[in-house]
């Protein structure tokens, strides 16, 4: 088994879901090819004197963009909003007009529901920026503007495009403290490049040791919400095939916390440096002590990175725990999906997702 579990590590590594092997070299190449560009998107928003700015997806890439928000809301006087992209539609914003800008994004450029939303901004006279891998995709070329990121890296790349614009408009406006975000974001790739390499050796034996487990719990807050929203449902369920949930942490002492009398799951606690971590410390803490078993991963175990930018420094462990965990569950072509992908579920000329 262990020779053949190589074997597979070995072909995943090649697959689009294992971002890891890329994300170093790519977060890299990314941030030197569109710093500027995205700083003078910055610019441009606050010259034309945008009122509202939202943040639109689905998935994977609905949750990428969170942090536009938690970015503008904490820095900037700017509001914004993050919806999922047919909730975007039929919420129909009464401030999305010709002084809003939308930023959707999309992997594949081709997302029914994101497609939707573009067309919707733009019949609203929004102004529209795609984040997409290809430029040439269906949502890159309808867009007023598209980020293209080039990368399997689907979702810390369009996550650094999301911290680069909303830092340096937070910096133009005036907040100085946003510098250190931003001059912490371009130190990143060497800690993933070794994450890579560091990681492996801590998933394979969790993924072993929970191999049999059919539920995960996960729990995060602050910057650390949208990782753990991705992982808890978009790569839990989607790649793993087993039940998942997530929940902002201080959210299970509300109610969740209860079924610890009868159940004991596996809850896996994300835990940052920011405010929210006294909280998320005592919540895990009220687990253990009712019998959950906990998979912890701190940000205060990769060094002195910024409590900003906790999920980037937190996506490759997590990342390499859930391709073990796929494998060991035989699931071992990881790109391969049973609904999404194969026009089952996506309807419309030019959509190939979900």
């Amino acid at each position: 088994m262990e020779q053949s579990l190589d074997t597979l590590v070995e072909k995943a590594k090649n697959s689009l879901l294992f971002t890891a092997p890329v994300l170093g070299p790519d977060l890299e190449r990314f941030l030197h090819e569109n710093d500027s560009a995205l700083r003078q998107l910055a610019q441009k928003a606050l010259d034309q004197k945008v009122r509202h700015i939202y943040w639109v997806g689905s998935g994977n890439s609905w949750v990428n963009l969170y942090s536009g928000k938690y970015l503008l809301d904490r820095f900037s006087d700017i509001p914004s909003d993050c919806y999922p992209s047919y909730d975007f539609i039929w919420r129909n914003p009464h401030r999305l007009d010709d002084k809003a800008w939308v930023f959707l994004a999309s992997f594949s450029g081709a997302t029914e529901d994101t497609v939707a939303a573009l067309r919707f901004a733009q019949e609203h006279g929004a102004h529209t920026i795609a984040i997409v891998n290809k430029e040439d995709s269906l949502m890159g070329c309808e867009a007023d503007e598209a980020i293209a990121y080039n990368s399997k890296a689907l979702y810390i790349l369009p996550l650094a495009a999301v911290y680069l614009f909303s830092l340096e408009l937070a910096r133009l406006q005036g907040t100085q403290e946003v510098t250190q975000v931003i001059d912490g974001l371009f130190t990143l790739p060497p800690l993933l490049s070794r994450q890579f390499i560091e990681e492996e050796k801590r998933a394979r034996e969790l993924a072993s040791k929970y191999a049999k487990e059919n539920l995960f719990y996960v729990l995060a807050s602050g910057p650390l919400y949208g990782l753990g929203y991705k992982f808890g449902l978009t790569v839990f369920m989607e790649n793993m095939r087993v039940h998942g949930s997530f929940m902002d942490a201080s959210e299970f002492r509300h109610g969740p916390a209860e079924m610890l009398e009868r159940n004991k799951p596996v809850i896996i606690i994300l835990k940052g440096s920011d405010e929210s971590r006294p909280v998320v410390e005592r919540v895990a803490e009220i687990a253990a002590q009712n019998g959950a078993r906990l998979l912890t991963y701190d940000l205060a175990d990769y060094g002195d990175i910024h409590p900003l930018l906790a999920p980037f420094a937190l996506m490759i462990p997590l990342q390499w725990f859930a391709v073990y965990s796929s494998l060991l569950r035989g699931i071992t072509d990881l790109d391969e999906r049973v609904l999404m992908g194969r026009g089952i579920m996506g309807r419309g000329k030019g959509i190939t997702w979900p």
